[in-house]
């Protein structure tokens, strides 16, 4: 037997044992508890107000309020990069405001690059850094816009064309509006501008419909002289036949 225990690794024996009682547990009327743990669940008993139901509206309405009071802190950092913000808004004849999916850096980095060799450069700014920009200016109305951190494409009017194609590749950035020669376009009116021709096309058009209307102006003037010509000239012609015609009779007889 000594052997069989040497070989059989031998269970410890615990010093509780769990003994029931041959009674019943009465679960619709328990036993009261002792007084230290009826004092615990008295002091953690959980406390609910009323009911948002049964309050009037003027308690449910929370504007106003202020949850947190957190003190703005001056960071020169900010405003560092709200000075070049509006920098970029007033040497930029183009701006365009972008709300970005979820997209990962590497599908990002090819769409800045293209941006940058076409002469447009893309931006990302927080909501604080472009109110502290564009407070007090003409641009402070595209504060509406941001939520949160935004992207903005800077560039000049001519290259937006260029800036739909590449941004066909990428559905995960979306154009919702612009400005353009300070004026604020949405979407359909930015691609309406893209579709119009370039200036020096839009010139050479003007000159050709200017000359050509110029040009029926002198035929539509010169027309009553023409015809005045032409009919002093048929009415020379008849005159001088029935000379010519005695002519030829002298001659021949």
């Amino acid at each position: 037997m000594a052997l069989v225990k040497k070989a059989l690794l031998e269970t410890p024996a615990s010093f509780l044992l769990a003994k029931r009682f041959r009674g019943k547990v009465n679960i619709q009327k328990p036993r009261k508890p002792h007084f230290e743990k009826q004092l615990l669940l008295d002091l953690t008993k959980p406390h609910y107000g009323p009911k948002k139901s049964s309050l009037p509206d003027i308690f449910l309405c929370d504007k106003g309020k202020v949850l947190f009071s957190k003190e703005d802190i001056d960071n020169p950092f900010e405003r560092i990069l709200a000075r070049e913000c509006l920098n970029w808004f007033n040497t930029s004849k183009m701006v365009v405001f972008l709300h970005m999916n979820s997209i990962s850096m590497e599908d990002k980095t090819p769409v800045y690059a293209a941006l940058k060799k076409n002469n447009m450069n893309l931006r990302t700014y927080g909501k604080k850094i472009v109110s502290m920009a564009t407070k007090g200016t003409r641009y402070e109305a595209v504060n509406q816009l941001f939520t949160c951190h935004q992207n903005i494409i800077f560039g000049q009017p001519e290259n937006a064309a260029k800036m739909f194609k590449i941004l066909k590749k990428t559905p995960q950035l979306v154009v919702m509006a612009g400005i353009i020669n300070d004026k604020l376009l949405s979407k359909n009116e930015l691609v309406q501008f893209s579709k119009l021709p370039s200036l020096e096309v839009a010139r050479s058009q003007l000159c050709s419909v200017l000359q050509s209307a110029g040009s029926c102006l002198v035929g539509q003037l010169n027309q009553n002289q023409q015809m005045l010509v032409s009919h002093l000239e048929q009415h020379i012609e008849i005159q001088n036949k029935p000379a010519d015609s005695e002519n030829k009779d002298k001659t021949e007889s």
